[in-house]
């Protein structure tokens, strides 16, 4: 029998936070998770092997103390990084205070939160680190560049990282799902504030028809918890993991550009 691991996942009051971490318990894992809804915390602190604990990732200091508060309660073998948050608005529109307060969330907050942990995966000599990344990550899209910008740096760091922590016996991966079906758009996702007549056929009008599309056609969570889960158990773990036809499909047009260029 396999021996249990024990997981830190930020962000597991819903969707792929919370397939995950319902998985990883299923499999007798232990998971410590964390939310801001006091409500959710509850609800998984009841549950077996699960710990919750109160973060806010946009908060350096608080993401700082979530390392010690996860390891006080035993080793922690998994980091996932999953807690974020998006921004639709054109470019235009959106203003640098705005792309801040992402960026603090879905960048710093995982820079914060994977530096405090190192130390203690280093001293163990093994850890994995795992990136919730997005198509956002890989391809721009209109309407989004804000969110596109925090994610291509998620990327762009953990490239980096995973050259360096690799001779510790740390495996790093990034997760590029899809179109998922989650609140993530819904609940997740703002409005820019200052909305311009220029923009009017992405403000508003795009973000409806993507809660529409994500709502009714994407993928479940549970299909990137069920990857992910799947990613872990090889020996070669890989630094991306695309998961979705979509995301597969994006990959694959990415690749033929930048090979088309190398033509050049």
């Amino acid at each position: 029998m396999a021996t249990a691991r024990r997981w830190l996942i930020t962000g597991i009051s819903s969707g792929i936070g919370q397939a995950l971490a319902t998985a990883a318990l299923a499999r007798g894992d232990h998971v410590v998770g964390t939310a801001r809804d006091e409500g959710a915390l509850v609800r998984f602190g009841a549950q077996e092997r699960a710990i919750a604990l109160r973060a806010d990732m946009g908060d350096t200091a608080q993401v700082r103390a979530l390392a010690g508060q996860a390891i006080a309660n035993g080793p922690i073998d998994i980091l996932v990084n999953n807690a974020g948050q998006s921004l639709f608005g054109a470019f235009e529109e959106t203003s640098v205070e705005e792309v801040r307060t992402l960026f603090d969330v879905n960048v710093l907050g995982p820079w914060a939160l994977t530096q405090a942990m190192l130390p203690h995966f280093r001293a163990h000599g093994r850890g994995t680190i795992i990136q919730l990344s997005s198509g956002c990550g890989l391809n721009g899209m209109a309407g989004l560049s804000g969110y596109c910008a925090s994610k291509f740096a998620l990327e762009g760091f953990t490239e980096a990282l995973a050259q360096e922590v690799a001779g510790f016996g740390i495996r790093t991966m990034l997760v590029e799902p899809g179109a998922i079906a989650t609140r993530f758009i819904s609940h997740g996702t703002r409005e820019a504030t200052a909305l311009m007549p220029e923009y009017g056929f992405l403000s508003g009008q795009g973000k409806a028809a993507l809660d529409g599309y994500y709502a009714t056609a994407a993928s479940p969570p549970e299909s990137v918890a069920d990857a992910i889960l799947a990613a872990l158990d090889r020996d070669d773990l890989p630094l991306r993991l695309p998961v979705g036809d979509d995301m597969r499909a994006a990959v694959r047009h990415k690749a033929a550009a930048l090979g088309a260029l190398a033509e050049d």
